[in-house]
């Protein structure tokens, strides 16, 4: 039986709040408590008097990809404008996230040195998939209550989609790195555009995710590579005002194969998932920064899927929903 299987059966036992807390607690001890002691106590005012959540990402556990990263981000923020509590966000793995985000409205920078590990002043709460939180906001407002001044979260809680152009908004705008090479891959595409987005996960055979799928033999991965591409002469045909698909995947074999068609665009740069690029490789995670960007600006965004391909990816969805564009997931 499968972790999501257990967790549910186990929320029917006794409910999905304590089946939270008892993930949380577990993820704490067995993880984290080494972290946390009574010696180190530092600023623990950093919102001059009001307490302060913080959002990590800091490669001490498995945080997902940029999609299931942000809704844990969105979904902290939104608690913090509901409860009045300072927001902050500690993000450094594998890169620092203002390298290519940086703050718009909201200043959520938080430094190292300004945050506490002291048991007295820091609370802990580790949120995942299977910690049945999503769309759930009563219970998760309830588990992230604290008294203490300062609250560490790990979390990929999926609230409130609709306001997530606004939040996106609200708390960043592009580095120049990432604006500029925004404005070239716009340049370069040159007018109109729909994008499609297909998530293989490993089944092509070249590509590492912590949910990896067992690889085809040869001649399914042609059929797989068949039904795609029709799906992409479909659309373009569908939208026949426009000048290009902008097509984005997991796998660069697919990729290359895509690029043939000659009214398709792809973003160049290299394809790799957050918790497994390599970190001495510089602005190795700009081009999923350029997808999701890209995808948000298009005029209709699709993500497709058949058979084996992975069908709870959210990465379109995630990137439609910041550009407040319209998704159309398409599943055969």
């Amino acid at each position: 039986m499968n972790r999501d299987l257990w967790a549910r059966r186990l929320s029917r036992m006794i409910g999905k709040e304590n089946v939270c807390r008892l993930q949380s607690k577990l993820k704490y001890f067995l993880s984290f408590r080494n972290e946390y002691g009574f010696k180190r106590l530092t600023n623990v005012n950093m919102g001059g008097g009001k307490k302060t959540a913080i959002f990590f990402i800091d490669g001490k556990t498995i945080h997902g990809g940029l999609s299931d990263r942000l809704r844990g981000l969105f979904s902290t923020y939104y608690y913090c404008l509901k409860e009045s509590i300072d927001f902050k966000v500690y993000w450094i793995y594998p890169f620092k996230l203002q390298d290519y985000l940086e703050p718009n409205k909201v200043n959520w920078l938080v430094e190292a040195k300004d945050i506490s590990y002291n048991r007295n002043a820091a609370a802990f709460r580790f949120f995942s998939s299977y910690s049945l939180m999503n769309n759930n906001e009563r219970s998760f407002f309830k588990i992230m209550h604290t008294r203490k001044p300062e609250l560490h979260v790990y979390s990929n809680v999926t609230l409130h989609e609709e306001l997530y152009y606004t939040f996106f908004n609200d708390l960043f705008k592009p580095s120049k790195i990432l604006a500029d090479s925004l404005q070239h891959n716009m340049e370069k595409i040159g007018g109109k555009y729909i994008s499609v987005a297909f998530r293989f996960i490993g089944i092509l055979g070249d590509f590492e995710d912590t949910n990896f799928h067992k690889e085809l033999e040869t001649g399914e991965k042609e059929k797989y590579i068949s039904k795609c591409l029709d799906v992409i002469r479909r659309l373009k045909s569908k939208h026949s005002d426009i000048l290009k698909v902008l097509v984005t995947s997991d796998s660069p074999v697919f990729l290359e194969r895509a690029s043939q068609l000659t009214f398709v665009y792809v973003i160049p740069g290299t394809v790799a998932h957050m918790d497994n690029v390599n970190k001495n490789m510089k602005h190795a995670d700009l081009k999923t920064f350029l997808d999701m960007l890209m995808i948000s600006k298009a005029e209709y965004c699709y993500s497709y899927s058949y058979g084996k391909m992975f069908k709870g990816t959210k990465f379109a969805r995630t990137s439609a929903l910041i550009g407040n564009r319209k998704f159309i997931e398409i599943t055969e």
